[in-house]
């Protein structure tokens, strides 16, 4: 027994030499055999150390030796040709933004006004950065010149603040406050939870990619098709190819900043007089650090410097969701109509998910939709260690009856995690005033209220300092 808690206790801090010494000890042992083996084989594979767990494994019979030697040596197939293939990605990066437009009139970046970076050309906002331009195409009436410039600098911020020093100085002047909610609004679940609790008039704004990828937005057209044709909300979409921006720092296509993907309401904050962004953050992103430690998320720099920032650009940084896990996010959707229109995978075809990703495993799976959690990416989740979203992800595996996916993890199922689908009520002191009643009164009518003492404040799955 105590060679075993030393084992998982130094597999579960990624000590996994360690690990793996203690398990060599147990192999001999007929009770201890399948966990000495599963920590052997998962370590291995968490180094990526593909050509010594296949030795080490390739005569074992179970099945989880026989998939992960499969995959290492699907890895190891990979890696052969490794940069061949990077710099294949590479070059598509390169084409991808040489095919991108540019303004008519040539502007040099300023990195002392912020708002110098931006011009308009009819409809289409460009922003001038570093390596070259980027653009967003606004609604009809839409006014540069009519925009406060605190939200061009809080703009600039969300998109080059990991680069570039000087997007973080301190504003020039303060706006005011305006008066309408809105969300940044992808149409997944957590985003589509948080719009369920927020006043009916919030605004969603959906930012949509201007250029080709895998990602498929028809899934995220479905839901938004129905709110809009049945008035239920008014969503707004904004075609954008921002996320080339950080493509230059050899960086995937993706938001820049957490707060990159509400850029488009940002600059739409005067045009529709906004006083509030929103953002579907759970608790899994908040008071939990990584989804796995518990943390007092209102006293983080994160918080703090970002929630002032907001304010001096006159809106109100809002996580209607931030006292409700992914689980509650899940809970609240199933008790709305709108859960026949929603669907997170972003591979979808606009019915269904692809069954074969992390978000078909730890969103769609537990509303009773299809998937393969033998599938390579969802595999490749569940064993890296620490485990992303980890909190979540055993209560999804929990729920739907798959603890053995995790041999290694058996412990932490001794707890029953259905206090992860109830409502933290601290969460609430994060939500500013004149948002809080309503969405907390919302909240509360969905979903259960969390027993003292909190669970969450033990949250601590791999032992972290």
């Amino acid at each position: 027994m105590f060679r075993r808690v030393l084992m998982r206790r130094a597999y579960n801090v990624g000590r996994y030499e360690a690990a793996r010494s203690h398990a060599r000890l147990l192999l001999n042992n007929p009770k201890e055999r399948t966990l000495a083996r599963s920590v052997m084989v998962r370590s291995y594979w968490n180094e990526q150390a593909f050509q010594a767990l296949i030795e080490t494994a390739s005569e074992w019979e179970d099945d989880l030796a026989r998939s992960y030697c499969s995959l290492a040596i699907e890895r190891l197939s990979a890696t052969d040709s490794g940069k061949k293939l990077t710099s294949s990605k590479q070059g598509r990066l390169e084409r991808l933004r040489g095919e991108q437009p540019k303004p008519k009139h040539a502007m040099e970046w300023n990195s002392t006004d912020m708002a110098a970076n931006f011009s308009q050309e009819g409809e289409r906002l460009w922003f001038r950065y570093p390596q070259g331009y980027v653009y967003w195409d606004m609604p009809k009436g839409f006014d540069l010149s009519s925009t406060h410039e605190v939200l061009l600098w809080l703009a600039a911020e969300t998109l080059l603040s990991p680069w570039e020093p000087s997007t973080r100085a301190p504003f020039p002047s303060i706006r005011a406050c305006g008066e309408r909610p809105s969300l940044s609004f992808s149409a997944g679940t957590d985003s589509t939870a948080a719009a369920l609790v927020m006043p009916d008039h919030t605004l969603l704004g959906y930012h949509r990619r201007s250029f080709d990828s895998m990602l498929d937005h028809r899934n995220a057209e479905r839901l938004i098709g129905h709110l809009n044709g049945s008035g239920e909300r008014e969503v707004i979409q904004i075609e954008s190819n921002h996320e080339l921006i950080r493509t230059h720092h050899d960086k995937p296509v993706g938001f820049s900043s957490d707060f990159a993907c509400a850029v488009h309401l940002i600059l739409l904050a005067d045009h529709c007089d906004l006083g509030a962004i929103g953002f579907g953050t759970p608790i899994d992103n908040t008071f939990l650090w990584k989804g796995r430690k518990f943390r007092a998320f209102e006293e983080t720099h994160y918080f703090t410097y970002w929630t002032k920032r907001f304010q001096e650009a006159g809106l109100n940084l809002l996580f209607p969701i931030s006292s409700v896990s992914e689980a509650g996010a899940l809970m609240i959707v199933k008790q709305s109509s709108w859960v026949d229109h929603l669907n997170s995978c972003m591979r979808g075809d606009g019915t269904k998910g692809c069954g074969r990703c992390w978000k078909c495993f730890h969103k769609n799976g537990p509303l009773g939709r299809t998937f393969d959690i033998k599938s390579h990416e969802i595999q490749t989740y569940l064993n890296k260690r620490p485990m992303p979203t980890a909190t979540h992800a055993l209560w999804a595996l929990q729920t739907m009856g798959h603890e053995d996916e995790l041999p290694d993890m058996a412990h932490l199922f001794e707890q029953d995690f259905s206090w992860w689908e109830k409502v933290y009520p601290p969460g609430f002191d994060l939500l500013p005033e004149p948002w809080r009643k309503q969405i907390e009164k919302r909240v509360r009518a969905f979903l259960p209220v969390m027993e003292k003492p909190y669970e969450l404040h033990e949250i601590n799955h791999f032992d972290e300092p």
